[in-house]
This record gives C-alpha cells, sequence and structure tokens, in this order.
C-alpha cells in the first residue's frame, strides 16, 4: 500500500463547507458578493484602502511585479526551492530571475544569500514562505 505525507492539510469545518455550497449555489464562482466583501474586509485587515482578489498566486505575482513597474533589464532575486511562478512572474515583465539558495533549516529563501545575489539591475525579492513558516523578513 502506497502511503504519502500530506505537506499541509486544510482545516474545513460545516461553516467552511457551508460558505463554499453558498458560493456554488450562487453561480458567482469568479467574481460577486463574496469577493467583494472578502476583498473588503482583507484590505480593512491589513490598513490599506482596497486590496484585489485574483485567481492564483501566479496572477498574484505577476500583478505584483507590474505595479512595481519591474521590466526588461531588471532583475528580481528568489527562492531557488519554490514553484515555477516564483522565478516565471519576472519573466512575464521581461526581467530576469536571479534564484539564491535556502536555509536547509526552513527551506525558506536565505537572506546571507539574497545579500550576494543584489545587483544594481535588483528591483525585488521575492522571499517565498514555504511550508506555513514566513521566510526571515527583517534581513
Amino acid at each position: 500500500m502506497k502511503r504519502t505525507i500530506p505537506i499541509a492539510k486544510p482545516l474545513l469545518g460545516r461553516e467552511e463547507l457551508e460558505a463554499v455550497r453558498e458560493v456554488f449555489e450562487s453561480g458567482e464562482l469568479v467574481q460577486g458578493k463574496k469577493v467583494r466583501l472578502f476583498e473588503e474586509k482583507f484590505a480593512e485587515y491589513i490598513g490599506v484602502k482596497h486590496a484585489v482578489a485574483v485567481l492564483n498566486g501566479t496572477a498574484a505575482l505577476d500583478l505584483a511585479l507590474k505595479v512595481l513597474g519591474i521590466g526588461p533589464r531588471d532583475e528580481v532575486v528568489t527562492s531557488a526551492f519554490s514553484f515555477v511562478a516564483s522565478g516565471n512572474c519576472a519573466l512575464y515583465q521581461g526581467a530576469k530571475p536571479v534564484f539564491a539558495d535556502i536555509n536547509p533549516k526552513t527551506f525558506n529563501i536565505d537572506p546571507s544569500d539574497v545579500a550576494e545575489k543584489i545587483t544594481a539591475k535588483t528591483k525585488a525579492i521575492n522571499p517565498v514562505h514555504r511550508f506555513g513558516q514566513p521566510a526571515e523578513m527583517k534581513e
């Protein structure tokens, strides 16, 4: 018998399942009242005027680099241990992804290796938070 060890398991209770059922029954699977409410509540929670919900993490990274004005000849430092979108979001803007190594204890990007990768062309750092563990943002 083949067994797997899950990296993460969602915790879904009755309330979450009911919320999903409501959305499916409404027919508003992409936009609608629930998405607008989520955007408003999230913006309020993090203390900003606006928040925009997008389809997935890839779209979020793409949009973030667009908003920052990342473009050709720019570099974006990101984790070498990540989903392909972490590097592709730079490529979508015509920029160059630069891969930094990870801390083997946390699997997150190693701040000291990031420091070595920074050049005059570096315009952003995409740290990637692995397995529910935040990257070392201060460093």
